[in-house]
């Protein structure tokens, strides 16, 4: 995983900066230590002129397709193919842009759910597609461009409730979508439940996102390393919940699940 700042070149921020090299290099050396984390690599710091600053910072944010999803930053001018699910994300607030092996994970899970024809089969009423831990909503506004009649996100961070929303509007659906300040117990079960979510997370919460699936409904579960796949099945079957397929990318794994 990389992860890029951009910052205002002041004397407070090369310390902030240079502070945080400091606690990265006393991380790795724990890390080596034989506990079982894992490694970082170097913080490198590069300055960029003020003139190329939009130039280098929208670079870091490309149109991405995932089969009929296409995810695209505002400014994007790249024409669509008909019958592709186009979702606008404004990656000012970092909560999902579609860069993320476990959003893309996510994004092939919906995919697949619209392929088998599960978004348009949908009730019209009650809850439609939940996402627990919306984030930036670009999970629910996928589901909703591929054919999901309506459904609702909830966030326990306001930001990313704000985030969603926006996007949502942005991309025409805040008439088809409820974000919320909140988590689970939900207010009644989903027939579709998306969770991109940690596996300690996702561990804890597996009796809550059990009940939050009606049955006979499926949920998608993503933000899951390789290694953890296993205790989080085992947490998922303990609950009632059986396991329909799953997926990877690089070390990150995606899981299917029904609720009988």
């Amino acid at each position: 995983m990389r992860i890029r700042a951009w910052i205002t070149d002041t004397p407070k921020s090369r310390a902030a900066a240079e502070q945080l090299r400091e606690e990265l290099a006393r991380f790795a050396s724990i890390a080596v230590s034989g506990l079982g984390l894992r490694g970082i690599g170097d913080l490198n710091i590069r300055a960029i002129p003020a003139e190329a600053w939009e130039t280098t910072w929208r670079a870091e944010f490309p149109v991405t397709t995932i089969g009929r999803i296409v995810i695209r930053p505002p400014w994007s001018e790249q024409a669509s193919a008909a019958g592709d699910a186009v979702v606008t994300i404004d990656p000012g607030q970092a909560f999902g842009t579609g860069l993320h092996p476990t959003t893309r994970l996510a994004l092939a899970g919906i995919q697949r759910w619209s392929d088998a024809g599960l978004l348009r089969a949908l009730p019209t009423d009650g809850v439609g597609i939940l996402d627990v831990g919306t984030g930036s909503g670009i999970l629910l506004a996928a589901a909703l461009q591929l054919g999901a009649s309506h459904g609702c996100g909830v966030d326990t961070d306001p930001l990313a409730v704000e985030a969603a929303q926006r996007n949502l509007a942005q991309n025409g659906l805040a008439a088809r979508s409820e974000v919320a300040l909140g988590t689970l117990p939900f207010r009644a079960p989903a027939p579709l439940v998306l969770a991109n979510l940690v596996a300690a997370l996702q561990i804890e919460l597996a009796p809550l996102l059990a009940a939050a699936v009606a049955p006979g409904g499926r949920i998608l579960t993503s933000g899951i390393f390789v290694e953890r796949a296993a205790e989080t099945v085992d947490a998922f079957t303990r609950v009632g919940l059986r396991l329909l397929g799953q997926w990877e990318e690089g070390e990150w794994v995606a899981l299917e699940w029904t609720h009988d």
